[in-house]
């Protein structure tokens, strides 16, 4: 009889702990579809390597799920969430790391940061 109690308690309380882990209180992030998903690419100054990471982080930081830099080209190919962030969002965070781009010219003192192999020619 013990052992049937005890093991209907467990079962309950292993129930109880299973409809509480749903009511977390944790807000859940709407998931992204299709028509909220955009891909943009656009003009980004730089030279090298360092460049190149330095951009596609600051596009990353910036809310892009992806960002792919080509250094040929100076263009940059970013994917992100249209409910969650913006071309010019990711835009203005490029500028900030110290790169002119399409539609935001580098600060001067930002562009003065960059490593000395990363001063590309800007276009006045």
């Amino acid at each position: 009889m013990k052992k049937s109690l005890l093991l209907a308690f467990f079962a309950f309380m292993t129930l109880g702990l299973a409809a509480q882990s749903d009511n977390s209180g944790f807000v859940k992030k709407k998931a992204a579809t299709a028509s909220t998903v955009k891909t943009e690419t656009f003009k980004v100054l730089g030279n090298c390597g360092m460049c190149e990471k330095t951009i596609e982080k600051a596009a990353s930081n910036a809310g892009a799920t992806s960002a792919e830099w080509n250094r040929e080209l100076k263009q940059i190919t970013v994917i992100f969430d249209s409910a969650t962030t913006t071309l010019d969002a990711i835009q203005k965070a490029i500028a900030t790391a110290g790169y002119d781009n399409a539609t935001y010219k580098a600060s001067d003192e930002a562009y003065d940061k960059l490593h000395e192999c990363c001063h590309y020619e800007r276009e006045q």
